[in-house]
């Protein structure tokens, strides 16, 4: 799915510009919630009222954008990847591609 049409999987609002996403696009607005739950670990809500929060456990849903839990350093070691859940739609993402829908987005809306 790429997200045309679709509602924002974080905050179910239709709003522009939003990155696709496998199982449905994410809009600024959460994007930039989850950035700062992220940045200070502190629950954050999104458009639609529903709680963003930190994902704690290494084991937890994989990010539904890229589909990892972990990262893989230059020696093959592994870390959990930081993650963003909305327990209420079951969606999750992880730090990196938030990152990088930032990145797309600012692009966006540049012009």
């Amino acid at each position: 799915m790429n997200g045309a049409g679709s509602p924002c999987r974080f905050c179910g609002r239709r709003r522009d510009p939003r990155v696709p996403g496998r199982n449905g696009p994410i809009c600024v607005d959460c994007v930039r919630a989850g950035l700062r739950v992220v940045r200070d670990g502190a629950d954050r809500e999104s458009g639609a009222g529903d709680v963003l929060a930190a994902v704690t456990s290494p084991l937890a849903a994989v990010c539904e954008f890229c589909g990892r839990r972990e990262r893989r350093t230059f020696l093959g070691l592994r870390r959990p990847l930081l993650r963003v859940d909305c327990a209420a739609r079951d969606a999750v993402i992880c730090v990196d591609c938030l990152d990088h829908a930032g990145d797309v987005l600012n692009v966006a809306l540049r012009g």
